[in-house]
């Protein structure tokens, strides 16, 4: 570090923040097998625990020298639990003896590789091109320099962001276009970190071309110049066939000084995450890209008048951005009417947890969740009747098996007590002790809280350290009178989303589980058998 500020003439001080800060660098060397295993939601229901506590004894007993295990928040690889990471590799699909295996391998100085996607399931709507040549939407608007004619169709269209927000897609961009200024950024948030959320991986797997025709569109449309996107650290592989894509665009000079003989520059470059679920929210992206901590910025202003480097910034998701262009050509239209029950457009959705077939499904928007639970997923794994689910990972909360009819949409989960969010599918089965996974969530949060603001820092440590001491059968019903108020003060003074929701996982279970939670600190039993205290007779 103190090579790396003399050459860049940046204060020492500034580079041990950041160092401290991200979870991908190091102030030490790594062990010999450095093993860290996820345990959050998806994994956590399917045995990461367990082949924890089994793995450390196994190397304990026979395995090899210099082994650390530990754990690590989640590795986006929620459609093949459990998972880890290995020396850097991340694997997934686990079992005990597979796990040991890898570990053994890797102390031999052997070579492990991650498991390859699946291929796509068929074509899928959201590609107008279907084998055709791609990048159609933007050579018909080079054509006819129609801008304001793409603001029209997204607006007619009601596309909304994807990523959680569901802000008006038209809207932003129009912001940007309106702000002054020469110099303005285009950002695709493809930093995906919720436990549960993996539909943008699978963009980026099969359909990279229209993330990038989006942002070029968006480009052309706002009059920015310079695209970004904004990775996360664990998607190497989605990484490299992005770069491929960016290369074959400058190849054929869709990128480039004069995009496609029009005059006008447009370049994108890919910036890999250096870690963080904090970093999926956008200001605190946007600190990342500045070379900062990644903490959130108070707004206003906003990213569209003060964004990177204080110049207007558009920063829509992977799947808004991937959007744009069947919408540009088949019409909006067609975009709303591929919904439906009165709703509009199309919806990836990640559906992980107690499933047969745990992936992303390409559904209309107005699905019941019970559709994409039995229809799409295949039902509850093991024959066992759903408990519970979330429809956005720890950010959600979680519903009953009742409440399964409810539609994937904005509207209708918000009127259900949820929201669509980050539209990561979490199926609880029977079985599951549904405080231990508000704990787990909250484990989830609390570890990855950036510290800047004090009601989520001490918050989150103060809802584990509640909820901990229930599951260990230590609980008492005055635990849980302080729990509305810490809930309300999150959500009123946190600065930016982690901190506004981080009390959902509990807040849901106080509302739909309460007979659950009273197991727990009354008669100190888990009726699942789950929590390390006496299970039931």
């Amino acid at each position: 570090m103190q090579s790396l500020a003399s050459q860049t003439q940046t204060p020492l001080y500034h580079l041990q923040g950041l160092a401290t800060f991200y979870p991908h660098f190091r102030l030490t060397p790594p062990p010999a097998v450095e093993v860290r295993l996820c345990d959050d939601f998806a994994c956590h229901l399917n045995g990461a625990a367990e082949l924890r506590r089994g793995i450390q004894a196994r190397i304990e007993g026979s395995g090899p020298a210099g082994v650390v295990v530990s754990g690590v928040s989640c590795l986006g690889r929620c459609d093949r639990p459990p998972a880890a990471v290995v020396n850097d590799t991340i694997v997934a699909g686990l079992t005990a003896e597979s796990l040991f295996s890898i570990i053994e391998t890797v102390a031999r100085k052997g070579a492990v590789h991650e498991h390859e996607p699946e291929p796509a399931p068929g074509p899928l709507l959201i590609d107008p091109y279907a084998g055709r040549r791609p990048y159609g939407a933007l050579r018909d608007l080079l054509k006819t320099g129609n801008r304001a004619g793409v603001l029209a169709t997204l607006k007619a269209a009601h596309l909304r962001g994807l990523g959680g927000a569901g802000f008006p897609a038209f809207a932003k961009w129009e912001w940007v276009r309106s702000a002054p200024g020469d110099e303005k950024y285009i950002v695709c948030n493809a930093d995906e970190s919720e436990p549960g959320t993996i539909k943008d991986r699978f963009l980026m797997d099969h359909v990279p071309h229209l993330v990038v025709e989006g942002m070029i569109v968006a480009g052309i449309v706002t009059g920015a110049r310079t695209g970004i996107i904004y990775i996360r650290h664990e998607y190497e592989a989605q990484r490299e066939t992005l770069a491929h894509e960016l290369d074959r665009c400058r190849r054929e000079g869709i990128l480039g000084p004069n995009v496609l003989a029009s005059g006008l520059s447009f370049d994108l470059s890919i910036f890999v995450s250096p870690g963080g679920y904090i970093c999926g929210e956008e200001t605190a992206l946007l600190e990342a890209l500045e070379g900062k901590r990644a903490e959130p910025r108070n707004k206003p202003p906003f990213p569209g008048v003060n964004g990177l480097y204080q110049k207007p910034t558009l920063i829509n998701n992977v799947e808004t951005l991937a959007s744009v262009p069947a919408i540009l050509t088949n019409g909006a239209d067609w975009y709303r009417s591929r919904g439906q029950s009165g709703f509009n457009g199309l919806k990836f959705i990640g559906v992980t947890g107690h499933v047969t077939r745990p992936g992303v499904y390409e559904v209309p928007m107005g699905t019941p969740i019970r559709t994409v639970i039995y229809d799409y997923a295949g039902g509850v794994s093991g024959g066992r009747r759903l408990k519970a689910f979330a429809t956005s990972g720890c950010s959600s909360g979680f519903l009953p098996a009742s409440m399964v009819g409810v539609e994937l949409d904005f509207k209708a989960l918000a009127d259900a007590g949820t929201m669509l969010g980050s539209s990561a599918l979490v199926v609880c089965a029977e079985g599951t002790c549904m405080v231990d996974m508000a704990l787990n969530g909250l484990r989830f949060f609390r570890n990855e809280s950036c510290g800047k603001c004090v009601p989520c820092r001490v918050g989150s440590a103060k809802l584990v350290d509640t909820l901990a001491r229930i599951t260990e059968g230590k609980g008492t019903p005055r635990d849980l009178e302080p729990l509305p108020a810490l809930s309300a003060t999150l959500a009123l003074t946190s600065i930016c989303g982690l901190g506004q929701t981080l009390a959902r996982p509990i807040e849901s279970v106080l509302a739909h589980f309460l007979e659950e939670v009273e197991q727990h600190v009354v008669h100190h039993r888990c009726p699942e058998g789950v929590c390390p205290m006496p299970s039931p007779s």
